[in-house]
C-alpha cells in the first residue's frame, strides 16, 4: 500500500501547548503519543465517521482502537445521535429524576443476565469503585482479590507498581493481584486470608480463553467462602453480547460493572447486581453523583441497546473479528512473520516477538508504525466495530501485509531499532 504523505504539524503544535496547560498532556495515560509512535503517529483525532478519523492535519486513518473502546457502532452513528439530539432539545439533565433512568434500567435488567438492580455513574474506574464499595459493605470484610487493569482509584492502584504517588501505605494490604486462568492463586489468598475476603474482580476475559471451568471456578470460590464475584466488563460488555461476555460464557457473577461502548461514546457506565446483594446494601452505602442520571448519555444507552436488539451488531462484530484475524494468520504464516492476531474476534489483541519468541515493545512499534504510515491507526487492541466496512477490511489486510514485510526485514537485520522513523511505545498504566 502507499506510504501517504503527510503533515503532522498541527498536531505537534496543539502537544506543545498541552504541555504547559494540561497535566501529563492528556486525560487518559493510553490516548498519548508515549503509547503510540511519536514521530510518526498523529497526537490529536479532529474528527471521524463510522470506523475512519481524521487528525487534526487533515490526514486520514481506518480505526481499530475505537476510542479505546467505547465507539461500538461506528463514530457519528446516525440513530444514536439522532436520539441524543432528540434528547438535548428536551434537556439534558434536570433538578428530579427523568423517566430515562427507568427506561434504560429496564433493558439492563431485560438483557444482562447477573442485573435485577442496577446503577448508573460515568467512567468504568467509577462502576468498579462502586462495585468493589457494595461487596465491601454486603460482605463486612475489606480484603478484594483483583485480577487485571480495573480503573484509577485508590483501591486497585494501591496493587499497581507505577505512579503510586498519593496512594495510602494502609490501602495495600487489602489488595491482591492474580493472574487471569491462575486458579491457584486465587485458592492460596482465600486460604491465607480466611474469612476476610469480599469479593473476587475479573475481567470474563481479555485475550486468552478461560481455562479448565475457570469462570466457573471462581464463583464457586466466592459462594463456599462467602464472598462476591464481580465481573469487570467495561471492555467485553456488549461486545460479545447484548448481554456481556456473562452471557456469552453461561456464567452469572453477583455483579458486573458496564461501560465504554455502553453509549457509543458518550460516557455512561453500569453497575449491574443480585437484587439480594443490592437491596442488602441499599441503606448501607454512599454512591451518588449528579450526573449519574444525565440524559444524554442515557438517550445514547437506549439507542444502543435498541440496535443491539433490532440488527444485528453482534454477528457482525463477531463476523469481522474472524475475517481479520483469519486473515491476519494465514498472511503472517506466509510470509513467515512470528506475529498473531490474538483473543476472540470482538477483542483482538497484537502480539509480536522475535523468531526465538522473545517480546520487546520495540517489536509493536515497528508493526504499529508501518500501519499509520499507510493508514491505518492501531492501539493495544482491535476493536471491530458496526461501521467497519468489508472495503475498510480488505484496505486494512493490505496495509497489514506491508507492515508484516517490513516488520520481517527489520528482524532480519538484526538490527530491528534501525527501521524506527519515530519513538517506540511504552507501556502505560490506564
Amino acid at each position: 500500500m502507499k506510504i501517504l504523505d503527510r503533515s503532522l504539524q498541527k498536531s505537534n503544535e496543539l502537544w506543545a501547548q498541552a504541555q504547559e496547560t494540561i497535566l501529563s498532556g492528556v486525560q487518559l495515560y493510553s490516548k498519548g503519543p508515549e503509547t503510540h509512535i511519536k514521530g510518526v503517529s498523529p497526537i490529536y483525532i479532529d474528527h471521524a465517521k463510522a470506523a475512519h478519523v481524521w487528525d487534526a492535519d487533515g490526514n486520514e486513518y481506518i480505526d481499530y482502537d475505537m476510542g479505546l473502546g467505547p465507539i461500538l457502532l461506528g463514530y457519528c452513528y446516525g440513530p444514536v445521535d439522532d436520539a441524543v439530539r432528540r434528547q438535548l432539545e428536551r434537556g439534558m439533565g434536570y433538578s428530579l429524576v427523568a423517566p430515562e433512568e427507568v427506561e434504560y434500567a429496564r433493558l439492563c435488567v431485560e438483557n444482562i443476565p447477573c442485573a435485577e438492580k442496577v446503577r448508573f455513574l460515568k467512567t468504568g474506574s467509577s462502576a468498579t469503585e462502586a462495585a468493589v464499595r457494595i461487596a465491601r459493605a454486603y460482605t463486612g470484610r475489606k480484603h478484594i482479590i483483583r485480577g487485571e487493569y480495573h480503573g484509577w482509584h485508590e483501591w486497585t492502584t494501591a496493587a499497581e507498581s507505577v505512579r503510586q504517588g498519593g496512594i495510602l501505605d494502609d490501602i495495600r494490604q487489602y489488595v491482591h493481584k492474580f493472574d487471569y486462568n491462575d486458579f491457584d492463586a486465587v485458592e492460596k489468598l482465600f486460604a491465607r486470608h480466611k474469612g476476610e475476603i469480599a469479593a473476587v474482580i475479573t475481567e470474563p476475559v481479555q485475550v486468552d480463553a478461560p481455562e479448565d471451568g475457570f469462570l466457573e471456578k471462581l464463583l464457586d470460590i466466592c459462594h463456599k467462602n462467602g464472598a462476591l464475584l464481580i465481573f469487570d466488563e467495561v471492555v467485553d460488555g456488549f461486545r460479545f453480547s447484548i448481554g456481556g461476555a456473562q452471557k456469552y460464557f453461561g456464567v452469572t457473577p453477583d455483579m458486573a460493572t458496564f461501560g465504554k461502548a455502553a453509549a457509543n461514546g458518550m460516557p455512561l457506565s453500569i453497575v449491574a447486581g443480585r437484587q439480594e446483594v443490592m437491596d442488602a446494601v441499599d441503606r448501607k452505602v454512599f454512591i451518588s453523583t449528579t450526573f449519574g442520571g444525565e440524559c444524554l448519555s442515557l438517550a445514547a444507552g437506549i439507542a444502543v441497546m435498541n440496535e443491539l436488539k433490532g440488527k444485528p451488531v453482534t454477528e457482525r462484530l463477531w463476523a469481522v473479528g474472524k475475517k481479520l484475524q483469519d486473515s491476519f494468520r494465514e498472511m503472517a504464516q506466509r510470509i513467515g512473520v512470528p506475529i498473531d492476531l490474538a483473543g476472540y474476534p470482538v477483542r483482538l489483541d497484537l502480539r509480536y516477538s522475535d523468531y526465538e519468541g522473545k517480546h520487546d515493545w520495540l517489536y509493536n512499534s515497528i508493526f504499529m508504525q508501518e500501519c499509520v504510515k499507510r493508514g491505518v491507526l492501531l492501539g493495544w487492541h482491535i476493536f471491530p466495530c458496526y461501521s467497519h466496512t468489508d472495503e475498510d477490511i480488505d484496505f486494512t489486510l493490505n496495509v497489514f501485509e506491508d507492515a508484516m514485510k517490513v516488520y520481517k526485514k527489520a528482524i532480519d537485520s538484526g538490527n530491528p531499532a534501525s527501521f524506527m522513523e519515530g519513538e517506540p511505545l511504552k507501556i502505560v498504566l490506564g
